[in-house]
């Protein structure tokens, strides 16, 4: 009798111990696998939700030029407010605008000013490029005004100049530049009255 209880125990004992491997096995094949999801996926889902975050953001923020609108809408506004020969140019205002910071309305109210383009544009306009009545060479036609290849090299000089001798003096807006820029005291309300057509188009 004890020599069957001593195996009957030994058995289980041994079933036990089989049991308590078992158990042991599984707890740290769980516990494996906890550590992998964690380490794998929670990292790719922190990672994934960052980028959507910041990448709308920087996607805005390069695309806006001026006034909340991005170049395309910029120029499609400019475009409306360009005249004649001047017509399709507001892409070069644009450029100009995001490379330097130039007011845009303010440098197209004084574009459409000194050219005259709404009514039809000055000669040196048509025949030489020259919107701003620069003087310089090559000549236009032997004069004393500069001729320019085309109206992008036109539109750029003039808006260096602008932006030269008043813009980045601090000088930016027409009445800030009345006193230097012309002597004309009617000038500020004649360029504010197209700024105001532009901003409102």
């Amino acid at each position: 009798m004890k020599k069957k209880e001593k195996y009957i125990y030994t058995i289980l004992f041994f079933v036990l111990i089989v049991t308590g491997v078992c158990y042991y096995i599984k707890l740290n094949k769980e516990k494996d696998l906890t550590i992998i999801e964690i380490a794998y996926k929670e990292p790719e889902y922190k990672f994934n939700e960052v980028i959507e975050e910041i990448q709308p953001v920087s996607s805005m923020s390069a695309n806006i030029v001026w006034d909340g609108l991005t170049e395309e809408e910029l120029t499609a506004k400019l475009n409306k407010n360009l005249y004649h020969e001047l017509s399709g140019t507001g892409k070069y205002f644009t450029a100009y605008t995001a490379e330097t910071g130039l007011d845009p309305y303010l440098a197209v109210s004084i574009v459409n000013l000194e050219t005259g383009c709404k009514w039809g544009c000055s000669y040196l306009a048509k025949k030489c490029n020259n919107i701003g009545g620069i003087k310089g060479r090559p000549s236009c036609n032997g004069g004393s005004y500069a001729k320019y290849n085309s109206l992008e090299e036109g539109i750029n000089s003039y808006l260096n100049l602008i932006y030269k001798y008043y813009w980045n003096k601090g000088l930016k807006t027409a009445e800030a530049m009345n006193t230097k820029y012309a002597e004309s005291k009617s000038w500020t309300k004649k360029v504010n009255a197209y700024y105001e057509t532009i901003k409102a188009s």
